[in-house]
């Protein structure tokens, strides 16, 4: 048959360029030539496809049922966090922004209350004679102007304790980790600055906002040189504060460190639930979020986020009151790279960190996190996007779809996330290996079944990829870097986003000299475009194919 001959052609050119089609395995497909294009209106000569994949491993089969639901694809990716917020004072931070905005809704603003290493926020002016205390706002309430100029949402986080209420001073990693001496001015400083927002922004707008009290209190003594119940009182106190002020306010603890420096783990809620709270008397505090921190370690070659989440999902679950309460990862990154140094970047701007961030979305999606606060997905300088980014680019299209449901017999970190949405299928697929030059690529058969998939045959096909030839700037930006001859730092940490932690100040010459190449390496790649395939029999099989560290999206637009 023509029709059959030409499938067969389109289908083996497709499969040596490497993209994605419809195969079962080494063996010549076989099917009815007869029933081929059965149920078709048209016998489209560009389709491919109709292949029996019986002879497939099933153990590389993942079975997808379109009439199943999982919950939403949510938006798990919008606030990022922000040491200094005076930072939005300039009109130039505030453009610069303009291009993450599809990207980002809010921003968690840190250290807000003075006690900073750099002394800024110093809105504290100590007591008058009569014991109240003296605050000069200013600084404040104009850098919050400015802030939401931007249109994005703050959270405000109420750390540190200014110095001058600790005497005596002790300066440690991130400026003032000691508790008040006096927890009645502590509290009319909480109070004062909690009616300073009101005032400004008006109690409609600002009971919307999060407020979090302090920040890795289990990191002691460089975040809190207090004990665990110290802590206890200390955010019993300044919960029963907040709410004097903002009775609706959204209030909960600092989020926890998760290295093995931890002070204490999931006690935290087992006092919020069960224990007496230090303020009231009363059993329980309110808290309506819970947050940890969760950075990788690239020189551990693993990732822990299962090892680290499960215990607080489970602690949290075991809780009537706080079992569907917000649980998120409030810092999040990569913190050391291959060779073990951290320098300022907290990620991977890489296919291995894109992979691996693909992982974590996967993961957060089964543990209920509801979000993940990243430092920044884009290269130093120029906001570039790096492969973090392009995953997000990829969530963007997802976001608001039904997640349905996939099983698999997968080891190791690969994976599929298949969704639906507006009458289209999506399925974003992953491979990541926790090694920077692992050879371990993937071949997996995603199949579609169920109802979405019934009433259809032909559909048309777009692909998405993420990989080393893919949507990656990070190589070519190094190689020219190298070329032409800018010292490197040998000791410095590789890959980061910030390349100033690997390469001397004539990095950014090389990268404004060729900045129309390095754009158009870091656009998220269309790899497959309109490309006609239909199912076999009643289910509808993908060959996708997975180079070590790669993830892609697929999206399949009934015909």
């Amino acid at each position: 048959m023509k029709t059959v001959k030409k499938i067969s052609i389109l289908f083996f050119l497709l499969s040596i360029l490497s993209v994605l089609s419809i195969s079962c395995s080494k063996e010549e497909p076989t099917f009815d030539e007869e029933n081929l294009f059965e149920d078709l209106d048209d016998k489209d000569d560009d389709v491919v496809g109709f292949y029996d994949f019986s002879n497939v491993d099933s153990n590389e089969i993942i079975n997808i049922n379109t009439g199943s639901s999982l919950g939403l694809f949510y938006n798990f990716w919008s606030t990022r966090p922000m040491i200094n917020q005076s930072r939005f004072n300039g009109a130039s931070f505030r453009n610069s922004l303009t291009n993450i905005k599809p990207y980002v809704k809010s921003y968690n603003l840190v250290r807000m209350m003075g006690g900073r290493t750099d002394n800024q926020n110093t809105f504290y002016k100590g007591v008058d004679g009569s014991g109240k205390i003296i605050t000069d706002f200013s600084g404040l309430i104009s850098s919050l102007r400015n802030f939401r100029l931007t249109g994005f949402k703050p959270r405000i986080v109420l750390d540190n304790v200014p110095w001058e209420m600790s005497l005596p001073k002790v300066d440690d990693t991130y400026g003032n980790s000691k508790p008040p001496n006096d927890y009645s001015i502590w509290r009319q400083y909480v109070n004062a600055y909690l009616q300073a927002l009101v005032d400004e922004f008006g109690m409609s707008e600002v009971k919307t906002w999060r407020f979090r009290i302090a920040t890795e209190p289990n990191y002691t003594p460089h975040h809190w040189r207090g004990t665990k119940e110290e802590f206890f009182k200390h955010y019993d106190i300044t919960v029963d504060e907040v709410l004097k002020v903002i009775p609706e306010a959204i209030v909960g603890p600092g989020n926890l460190l998760t290295e093995g420096a931890a002070t204490f783990t999931t006690e935290i809620i087992d006092h919020c639930a069960t224990g007496t709270n230090y303020a009231t008397g009363q059993i329980g505090t309110k808290m309506d979020f819970f947050a940890l921190s969760y950075y990788e370690k690239l020189d551990k070659k693993e990732v822990r986020f299962e090892n680290v989440v499960k215990p607080y999902r489970d602690k949290l679950n075991s809780y009537n009151q706080f079992s569907n309460i917000p649980f998120d990862i409030q810092e999040f990154g990569i913190l050391r790279g291959d060779n073990g140094v951290r320098g300022l970047s907290l990620s991977d701007a890489t296919e291995l960190g894109a992979s691996w961030y693909a992982t974590i979305a996967d993961l957060a999606y089964q543990y209920n996190i509801t979000e993940i606060y990243d430092w920044g997905q884009e290269l130093e300088s120029n906001n570039l996007p790096t492969g973090r980014r392009n995953v997000t680019e990829m969530f963007l299209k997802l976001e608001g779809g039904i997640r349905m449901y996939a099983e698999d017999k997968f080891s190791g970190f690969s994976g599929v996330i298949p969704v639906s949405k507006d009458g289209k299928l999506y399925i974003f697929v992953y491979n990541h290996n926790t090694t920077r030059n692992s050879t371990n690529s993937k071949t997996i058969y995603p199949k579609f079944e169920g109802s979405q998939i019934s009433n259809t045959t032909k559909w048309k096909m777009n692909e998405w990829t993420i990989d080393k030839e893919n949507s990656i700037l990070m190589h070519e930006l190094y190689k020219d870097i190298k070329n032409t001859g800018v010292s490197e730092k040998t000791d410095g940490r590789i890959y980061g986003n910030r390349v100033s932690d690997r390469f001397e100040d004539g990095w950014i010459n090389v990268l404004n000299g060729n900045l129309s190449k390095y754009e158009e390496l870091s656009k998220l790649s269309l790899t497959v475009k309109d490309s006609l395939i239909g199912k076999f029999e009643e289910s509808l099989m993908l060959k996708v194919d997975l180079a070590p560290h790669s993830v892609k999206l697929i999206e399949l637009i009934p015909q």
